[in-house]
């Protein structure tokens, strides 16, 4: 850098550390600068004050006549990490990083904290996380973009999040005694983490976001229940790979298909990630049975992309379960056959009601035999 460089004085430092609230201004980066979490030293300022127009005329966008002018001036200073300092200041990338470009990056960056700082009411949010393999795939969900999601819909997080882990690294998904041991091992972690906390009232909203297999997923809805005040969330592909909800996407419409009248046995399929042919269904309880279905207007994994879409699923699953109950009495034997996002799961266990619903199982899709019985949703529970 140029020997004579004119710094930013300390009060417009301060105007520039309170508009990007102590974080990283360079798009999708959001670093907290005030605090070193790997070295464990929560004093440590690693914040770099970085001009746009150079303080000096053979700097980096440097002026002859702008740079003086701006050297000191809060219009033309952001606040960013060291690695993204040194990415805009690069002289390779002076061509990509060009003053329109960070000026555009600064009014983003200040614009997100005014819009969430300007809430009059923004509540409390704490994070549970659930993660599990699927299959041999490991699974993660990463605190950050945790908060980004839960930011975007108007709360605060809570910086401690809840984590629950099923490692499931000693057995698979596919053996016996997984379901068995691993819901076990959730209910005692869900009664540990964070029932007494609602209970007590340290915990005024829960934002959950759970990547695990189907059956796992109903579960942590049911243990959550109606009752709790909460929010799911859902990991998103498109258009931005995240859990924000995008919104971007025409309503879905869900229709549920009622079975024969008669049979005491009743298959519920729900298709909404993909379709369920009867026959798969048929080849795992027999035929004297009535199938129902609850279906999306569109089918795929990428179908779900609106938040409200949740409440619609839930409106009708709840009202399904009402009319099978009346239809096939109290002693109903209920199967669910989910082919469903893994925020429809969570939902799907939060509707259903000891006092209202009947109990059901849950069969799970594997490759070498198809549809698997793993879980019961009891009164027992």
């Amino acid at each position: 850098m140029p020997k004579n460089r004119t710094d930013a004085q300390p009060k417009t430092k301060m105007i520039i550390w309170g508009r990007a609230a102590g974080r990283c201004q360079f798009p999708n980066c959001n670093e907290r600068l005030d605090q070193d979490l790997i070295s464990g030293n929560l004093k440590r300022n690693k914040a770099y004050v970085a001009h746009i127009v150079a303080a000096a005329e053979k700097g980096e966008r440097g002026d002859p006549t702008l740079s003086p002018l701006l050297a000191d001036d809060p219009e033309n200073l952001m606040l960013m990490c060291d690695p993204h300092h040194r990415e805009i200041d690069d002289k390779a990338n002076l061509e990509k990083y060009t003053v329109d470009v960070l000026k555009a990056m600064k009014r983003a960056a200040e614009e997100r904290v005014d819009r969430l700082l300007s809430i009059q009411q923004i509540r409390p949010s704490t994070i549970l996380q659930v993660s599990a393999p699927i299959g041999d795939n490991e699974t993660a969900v990463v605190f950050d973009d945790c908060a980004a999601a839960v930011a975007a819909n108007r709360a605060l997080a809570d910086r401690n999040p809840i984590e629950l882990k099923i490692r499931g690294m000693r057995h698979k998904d596919s053996d016996p005694d997984y379901y068995r041991l691993e819901i076990a091992k959730l209910r005692r972690e869900f009664d540990t983490n964070i029932r007494w906390k609602f209970e007590e009232g340290k915990i005024e909203h829960l934002s959950v976001f759970g990547l695990a297999p189907m059956p796992i997923l109903i579960e942590l809805g049911r243990l959550i229940s109606d009752i709790s005040d909460a929010t799911v969330y859902m990991r998103h592909r498109e258009p931005v790979p995240g859990w924000t909800w995008p919104d971007n996407g025409p309503p879905l419409r869900f229709e549920a298909e009622s079975g024969q009248i008669g049979p005491q046995k009743v298959a519920l399929k729900l298709s909404v990630s993909a379709g369920i042919s009867d026959d798969r269904v048929l080849a795992v309880l027999g035929e004297d049975i009535s199938i129902w279905e609850i279906r999306a207007s569109k089918l795929g994994t990428t179908a779900l992309c609106n938040q409200a879409d949740l409440s619609g699923f839930r409106e009708i699953v709840g009202r399904t379960f009402d009319r099978i109950k009346e239809q096939h009495g109290e002693d109903v034997e209920l199967s669910l056959f989910p082919a469903i996002p893994a925020a429809c799961a969570v939902e799907l266990g939060r509707v259903w009601q000891p006092k209202a619903h009947r109990p059901f199982s849950i069969f799970d899709q594997t490759s070498e035999t198809g549809f698997v019985r793993r879980h019961d949703i009891s009164f027992a529970d």
